[in-house]
């Protein structure tokens, strides 16, 4: 059985962004499976008691200028959205609403991701939410609406299942136990994933030989 890694993002978090973009190149050539599951950050700061990063405009600052140089170093194009934060929820469930069973894949995650930080939009415009809903329509062979009750009821969920975990900020990266009782390990940040790769390492087919 492959090693499952729960992929903990909201789509306001550019380190987020970043960490996705950069999981297939930290994990080559190890056999694991990927869940991924958008989350409302403000929910996770509240419950923490957490003042949100945008309280601190020292550290926006040095965010723009961290986020820009990494994603220079990955040889990725990358821009910050005209006006951070923005509101997550649309984006959120969207993602969502992309799955019949809530949980998006890699193409419906990174077309999200691309459509708020690689030129610069203006991500709470709702005709551009509209226009890149309509191009995952036009991809996927069933969608639910973004605004459905059992949409938003996911949204909440995932939240919760995230504070079970005691996830507290995004990218988390949770790679659960594989027996029963065991508790599940927790990499939060890009900075993780060379962390996370170690660990996979020690849970892939041949470790034991």
């Amino acid at each position: 059985m492959l090693p499952v890694v729960h992929f903990y993002f909201d789509f306001v978090s550019p380190y987020a962004c970043l960490a996705f973009h950069q999981l297939p190149r930290a994990l080559d050539g190890l056999a694991y499976q990927v869940r991924y599951r958008p989350v409302l950050l403000g929910g996770l700061l509240k419950a923490h008691g957490t003042p949100p990063p945008v309280d601190m405009p020292q550290r926006m600052a040095w965010s723009r200028q961290h986020t820009r140089w990494l994603a220079q170093q990955m040889d990725m194009p990358f821009d910050w959205p005209v006006q951070h934060p923005f509101a997550p929820f649309p984006w959120l469930r969207m993602a969502l609403a992309a799955s019949p069973q809530g949980e998006p894949g890699r193409q419906v995650c990174g077309t999200l991701f691309d459509a708020i930080w690689r030129t610069g939009v203006q991500a709470d415009d709702a005709g551009l939410q509209q226009q890149v809903w309509q191009q995952l329509t036009g991809l996927l062979p069933e969608v639910r609406d973004p605004a459905s009750p059992e949409v938003k009821a996911g949204l909440i969920a995932n939240g919760e299942e995230a504070l079970s975990h005691g996830v507290w900020g995004v990218p988390t990266l949770v790679l659960m136990p594989q027996e029963e009782g065991a508790a599940a390990e927790l990499f939060w940040g890009l900075e993780g994933l060379p962390l996370l790769r170690e660990a996979l390492l020690a849970r892939q087919p041949d470790a034991a030989a």
